[in-house]
């Protein structure tokens, strides 16, 4: 008995004893939660972290409190300044902010946003560079021995060269303040300049989540961290949703372009690389990008040579080509090598081929569009397969264009983008241009006509009453009777859209207007401080296209679309 009540005491001191240790680890365990370090739990972002993952906040401020603390006015425009530094806009953020400091110099998130703003500026004034020095210092003033301090000190050295210096201070930067985001996002960038990706992968996801998705510059280092791996399906996920995000990102585009190049889509990639020179014409990758349009290879670990698409085409091309001799008759195998010649930009190749298979069978399924596809792409050559009548008119286009300019138009000046400042006179003018070419019309209207096949351009200088440069007129007519008008829009139209956006940028599309019963435009417009340009075809009339491009001081307030029809029709 003796034994039995032995045994059930040190079952009772054993049961509470696990009790009272399940109660001290859980008092431990909300201490910690109470006194111990502070932490954050990230939401659910795209191409994030996962959800809930906790990160410790170390000596992160938090610069929030005393933003909110500031006069509703100066919040926004803050806020507005963040926005545009996400958008690229880094200069007129740097403006808003410093302006900001200016009047407040002890705003921390200000500060601390111009320092950023200027980190990411490619290039920087003397003026800029002190500006730069004199507000990290008030940051590291501001926070002595910390992540922040440690963050500034690595793009210091960054910028003085010293990469081993700059990863080893982010690398403090992210222990001290593994909550700071933008020490993240400079830890996995500088991971990804030494190859280090698994490690740089994680940094930017970790950066993406502590910035609730509001970092464009972190989807631009994962896209870029993706695409260098060449794991492009990634890549190319990363680039469509941030794309969805920030429309006019430049770096995000810019891999959207390479994207399409390692898929053939050689015209989708140079539209977009004209896209963002339209926006950001000193963006030196994006006119590199279009000055090797087609020479691009894939990235990646792959083979020891890695083919661009236009090597890989040029192989299918020397393999269906004999192919074809022997099989004169397949017509599947002729597609093939119009597609084949496609991706090579041998344009007028493929057309050969897709207009033998139409010869042979008109219904052959999307013959059509594979015709459109190599017209559109490059203009039709002069040939004698046009027909006698196309000949006829191309002979006396070139005879009625016999004053035509000696020195040949370079790309510059085509479609009337006449070097010529508005407000010009006719000496100016005539100085930089030879007046032998011209012919006057009527009192300050002079007029060039030239053809170069299949087109006859005309362009008609208008100076007004007090002799001052004030407006070109256009008219582009195409001589050729077989001309290629399938799909929405002639070839002639779309040919000189697409040259007009190469020399003013990406134009607005108006779609087409009905202005009355018998008249129907289809336009684009361009439209600056100064220019105003709109380039239009009256839809029926398929062979001209006219263009008027104006000082903008003298158009009327208030026109509308078929309000420039009298001005399309003037000459």
């Amino acid at each position: 008995m003796s034994r039995s009540s032995s045994a059930a005491r040190k079952a009772a001191y054993w049961f509470l004893a696990v009790c009272c240790g399940a109660l001290l680890a859980f008092g431990g365990f909300r201490l910690y939660e109470e006194f111990g370090p502070s932490k954050i739990s990230v939401d659910g972002v795209p191409f994030g972290v996962p959800a809930g993952t906790t990160v410790v906040r170390g000596d992160t401020p938090d610069m929030n409190k005393q933003l909110e603390q500031l006069p509703l006015q100066t919040q926004t425009e803050v806020r507005r300044a963040f926005e545009l530094s996400r958008s690229g806009s880094s200069r007129p953020a740097y403006e808003i902010l410093d302006a900001v400091v200016l009047l407040f110099p002890s705003l921390m998130p200000a500060v601390w946003g111009e320092v950023n703003t200027l980190f990411e500026m490619d290039s920087l004034t003397e003026q800029e560079r002190e500006r730069l020095n004199l507000l990290v210092a008030r940051l590291q003033t501001a926070y002595p021995n910390s992540g922040v301090e440690a963050y500034l000190e690595s793009r210091k050295a960054f910028a003085a060269g010293n990469s081993s210096l700059a990863m080893q201070l982010v690398r403090a930067a992210a222990e001290k303040a593994p909550a700071l985001y933008e020490a993240r996002l400079w830890y996995g960038k500088l991971l990804m300049n030494e190859g280090r990706y698994a490690q740089a992968v994680a940094e930017t996801r970790t950066a993406i989540s502590l910035s609730a998705g509001n970092s464009p510059r972190a989807y631009e280092t994962l896209a870029k961290l993706y695409h260098d791996q060449g794991m492009l399906d990634s890549c190319s996920a990363v680039v469509e949703y941030a794309l969805s995000q920030y429309p006019v990102d430049a770096e995000l585009m810019l891999l959207q372009g390479y994207l399409a190049e390692y898929r053939g889509h050689f015209d989708a990639a140079d539209k977009i690389y004209q896209r963002i020179l339209a926006f950001r014409p000193e963006f030196k990758k994006a006119a590199a990008a279009s000055a090797t349009l087609g020479e691009k290879s894939p990235p990646g670990p792959g083979s020891a040579v890695n083919l661009t698409p236009r090597d890989r085409a040029q192989m299918a091309i020397d393999i269906l080509e004999p192919l074809v001799d022997r099989y004169p008759e397949n017509l599947p195998l002729r597609e093939a090598l119009g597609l084949a010649y496609l991706k090579g930009r041998e344009f007028e190749r493929a057309r050969i081929q897709f207009q033998e298979i139409m010869g042979r069978d008109a219904e052959y399924p999307d013959i059509q569009l594979r015709l459109q596809e190599a017209n559109v792409t490059k203009p039709a050559p002069v040939s004698g397969s046009d027909g006698l009548a196309a000949n006829l008119n191309r002979a006396l286009d070139s005879i009625k264009g016999s004053t035509a300019p000696t020195k040949e138009h370079d790309f510059t000046t085509m479609l009337g983008h006449y070097l010529v400042r508005y407000g010009a006179t006719p000496g100016e003018f005539f100085k930089k241009y030879a007046i032998s070419n011209f012919r006057p019309i009527k009192t300050n209207v002079w007029q060039e006509t030239f053809y170069e096949a299949p087109y006859r351009h005309t362009y008609t200088v208008v100076f007004d009453s007090l002799n001052h440069f004030r407006k070109v007129h256009v008219t582009v007519f195409d001589s050729s009777s077989s001309s290629n008008h399938i799909g929405l829009a002639p070839e002639i139209y779309t040919r000189l859209l697409k040259q007009n956006s190469r020399i003013s940028g990406i134009g607005s599309s108006t779609g087409e207007t009905v202005c009355s019963d018998s008249v129907v435009i289809d336009a684009a417009v361009w439209e600056t401080q100064d220019n105003f340009e709109i380039l239009a075809r009256f839809v029926g009339v398929q062979a001209e296209v006219r263009m008027v491009r104006f000082d903008k001081s003298a158009l009327p307030p208030g026109l509308k679309l078929c309000d420039y029809i009298p001005y399309l029709k003037e000459f």
